[in-house]
């Protein structure tokens, strides 16, 4: 059993003066966190609980009483796990823990799991959630601001360039997104529970499919049956999807480039 002393001691104090938690528990390290963030399986005599902790705001600085709200909303439409308590200095959050085969670990073909991601999406954007609204050039601002500027003059003026293209995005193109699906996040059990909900929002419904082939490392092929799959279940013509989320390509790939050197300098 890990050590209570991987959490720093506030958190650790705040947990033990918890109802879930006063007859004891243990902690145990679990692959779900992301490249910042640690997460953990929390037991006591009488449940399981996933707790995750959030290094990741050194990064985003993220409004996570507004997030958890969301998954909560989310949750009651059946597709998050609920979200049972956030700490008080929003430092970690304790959500139900659900017992459940991802896409990542199913053992279905790459197809399959291909299919089964553009269905997740398909039912994302159409969640009926008033969430935050994603101001993208907002967050490469606080991004560049973090880093050695003699370093970052290319992204700069690729980021001017760019964040025309996310203003003009149209209303109707507008639905609630996850902004970061992985196949680790996508559950196999009926109905499907998402997992991360950290950076969903009122979002361009084709960065979030781009961001999507992105955060997977899909090959050409796989990104080809993920739009095929989408644009047949979403009514929109094979065409515009293609060249619309090709479109966000770039977008992404300026964020995650952003967000991971960020990341390397806490």
């Amino acid at each position: 059993m890990p050590h209570r002393h991987q959490l720093n001691p506030a958190a650790l104090a705040e947990l033990v003066g918890l109802d879930y938690c006063h007859e004891g528990f243990s902690l145990e390290q679990i692959q779900k966190g992301g490249a910042v963030n640690t997460s953990y399986c929390l037991s006591t005599a009488h449940q399981r609980l996933f707790l995750k902790t959030f290094e990741s705001d050194l990064i985003n600085q993220l409004d996570r009483k507004q997030l958890f709200d969301v998954q909560n909303v989310i949750w009651r439409q059946g597709m998050a796990c609920e979200p049972v308590y956030l700490s008080n200095t929003h430092a970690f959050q304790l959500d139900a823990w659900v017992e459940s085969k991802t896409l990542a670990n199913s053992g279905l073909n790459d197809k399959q799991q291909i299919t089964q991601l553009a269905d997740a999406l398909v039912q994302i954007h159409a969640l009926a959630v008033n969430g935050p609204t994603l101001d993208l050039p907002s967050q490469w601002a606080k991004y560049l601001r973090h880093l050695p500027q003699p370093s970052i003059t290319a992204e700069y003026k690729l980021a001017r360039t760019l964040a025309s293209h996310w203003y003009d995005t149209p209303t109707n193109d507008l639905v609630f997104c996850h902004n970061d699906l992985s196949l680790q996040h996508v559950t196999v059990q009926t109905p499907r529970i998402i997992f991360d909900w950290e950076y969903c929002a009122l979002s361009n419904r084709y960065f979030d499919i781009a961001a999507c082939i992105e955060v997977n490392g899909l090959s050409d092929w796989q990104h080809n049956i993920l739009l095929a799959h989408y644009a047949k279940n979403s009514h929109i013509s094979i065409e515009v999807l293609a060249d619309k989320v090709q479109e966000m390509l770039p977008l992404v790939n300026l964020t995650s480039r952003l967000w991971y050197r960020c990341a390397e300098e806490i």
